[in-house]
């Protein structure tokens, strides 16, 4: 299997001898495109997928560390190798590494880039190939052992039971035995590949936080696969950016996630969810989908957390990308959803147990703490928790007794047959359908009309970012990115230069402003990089455009 490689590089003549002087297949690599600038470069990325850039590091209006910085927001997955100048080599070996794997010294021979290929390629196999192949291959005795008894610990904590919920305190206190959590005062930890995670310790100022992810892997002939080899693979990325753990459940791979860092969550999170489905896609050739729960404080709600995620990956089948947060397609339940929603199960138990006037009472309270709004939410649960008591303990004759007698069933039941019921269940529920799709179509379209608002509103600042955009409306950057492609078949970067070369145009056609002016206007402050992105928005410069529709001025 051969690397693909993108080539960037603003020197025509020395990125053309790289491309067709050196032996690329040799070391296992292909040269799929080329690029002359970071901006033309971020194009390709997109389209082209690449395993490798080898990028200048000096290069106009984009250096090839800035490069380097938003490939790894866009393919953190993607490696990168720096070509640089002798005047620059210390420089850029210093800098924060953004899956920089290789740093080469300019001038390279083509037999010394050839050579240099074979030691990249395997530094990329070593980072790849442990990722994609894990470590439980090795039978490693110890490491099954520890597998065993987190699983032991986390199985019933993320299925639940029916027993009464277990104590916080003796949960973490477990954890911590296990290397889940970080022990109480414990300053930074070091993963198993070396990752600094800097920022963890039980008496931090920032509250300890927690969320549980659901991935499937799915082959080219349609089958899921939830092994250790999986298993491995999402600990060995997500343990690069955060302290984490996972098993296998019901054929997904379940990932308790801790999460000591402030920020948004669908941010931290980002990166490492973005990694797992682009890695799984290129070294598995897997399709890998996610789905994220609501964060959460306790790891007795670890359960509850499960299910969500579950539910969110599910939303994935409607193509709107493979990483999807609950947060973003359901509303919080809590409240008073929830709230009705465990008290019933007070119910089932006052319903079995409990005294002569217990249920009466119980009942009462639950109307006078109720709003309006949550009466026929009440209700319903009210009458589904009766008749599925009743009918775990009593016959089919007395349940229907209960309901034929009850006012409250009368209508539902009197002079209707089994297949009527049947059908309006059915019509009921084909409808209720029906409305959730039509709200979720709605909800996307108003999401993606503030997306454009906000672009238009604020298109001149130059630090506006997807990042950003996604904070404003309270969704993840992953989603929305996803649901921008879909529904305007175009990404936030792309909207967002269309909006400020339109805006240049105008400002150039109908103002006597400056050109940098108008840069700086549209979001621009380097010039040279605002004067290429409008030629090749309209195939012509700022200046020669207007000294044709003003040739005196």
């Amino acid at each position: 299997m051969n690397y693909t490689v993108l080539v960037v590089d603003d020197e025509a003549e020395q990125r053309s001898a790289l491309i067709s002087r050196v032996d690329w297949s040799a070391a296992g690599f292909e040269v799929i495109g080329e690029a002359e600038n970071g901006v033309e470069a971020l194009d390709l990325i997109d389209a082209l997928e690449p395993d490798l850039i080898l990028t200048d590091i000096r290069m106009p209006m984009i250096s090839g560390l800035e490069l380097a910085a938003k490939v790894y927001e866009m393919r953190p997955a993607t490696q990168i190798v720096i070509l640089s100048g002798y005047d620059s080599f210390d420089y850029a070996r210093t800098a924060i590494n953004y899956n920089i794997i290789s740093y080469l010294l300019k001038p390279i021979t083509s037999a010394e880039m050839s050579k240099e290929l074979f030691s990249i390629r395997r530094r990329m196999d070593e980072r790849l190939g442990n990722t994609a192949s894990g470590t439980a291959a090795g039978g490693d005795v110890m490491r099954e052992l520890h597998r065993l008894r987190t699983d032991e610990f986390l199985l019933p904590l993320l299925l639940g039971s029916n027993e009464n919920k277990p104590d916080d305190a003796e949960l973490s206190r477990h954890a911590r035995e296990l290397g889940i959590l970080a022990e109480e005062g414990e300053n930074g930890e070091k993963s198993d590949d070396g990752s600094d995670h800097a920022a963890e310790g039980a008496k931090r100022s920032t509250p300890l936080r927690f969320v549980v992810t659901v991935s499937k892997f799915k082959n080219e002939e349609g089958k899921f696969s939830a092994d250790a080899k999986r298993i491995d693979f999402v600990n060995r990325i997500m343990s690069r950016y955060l302290r984490s753990e996972s098993l296998a459940v019901y054929g997904r791979i379940v990932t308790l996630a801790v999460i000591y860092d402030k920020g948004e969550m669908s941010n931290i999170l980002e990166l490492p969810l973005r990694e797992v489905v682009q890695s799984a896609k290129r070294m598995l050739g897997e399709r890998c989908t996610v789905g994220v729960s609501r964060e959460f404080s306790q790891l007795s709600d670890a359960s509850d957390a499960y299910f969500q995620a579950v539910t969110a990956r599910r939303y994935t089948s409607d193509g709107s990308g493979d990483v999807r947060f609950i947060n973003d397609q359901e509303r919080d339940p809590e409240t008073e959803i929830e709230r009705v929603e465990k008290t019933v199960t007070k119910l089932e138990q006052l319903l079995k147990v409990g005294g002569s006037d217990s249920v009466s009472g119980f009942v009462n309270g639950l109307y006078e703490s109720s709003t309006p709004e949550n009466a026929n939410l009440l209700v319903a649960e009210i009458i589904a928790t009766v008749y599925r008591v009743v009918s775990s303990v009593s016959d089919r004759g007395d349940v229907m007794k209960l309901l034929g007698d009850n006012p409250i069933f009368a209508r539902i039941t009197s002079n209707n047959s089994e297949s009527v019921m049947k059908n309006e269940l059915i019509s009921f529920c084909e409808s209720a359908k029906e409305l959730i799709s039509r709200s979720q179509k709605r909800e996307t379209e108003i999401l993606c009309d503030r997306v454009i608002q906000i672009i238009d509103e604020r298109y001149s600042d130059e630090d506006l970012l997807l990042t950003e955009v996604s904070n404003i409306l309270a969704v993840s950057p992953n989603y929305l990115s996803a649901l921008i492609k879909k529904t305007k078949k175009k990404n936030f970067s792309t909207l967002l230069t269309e909006k400020r070369m339109r805006a240049a145009h105008d400002m150039l056609v109908c103002t006597n402003m400056k050109v940098l002016e108008v840069s700086e206007r549209c979001g621009y402050s380097d010039q040279h990089y605002f004067s290429y992105c409008f030629k090749k928005f309209y195939g012509e410069s700022p200046s020669t455009l207007r000294n044709r529709l003003h040739p005196e001025g």
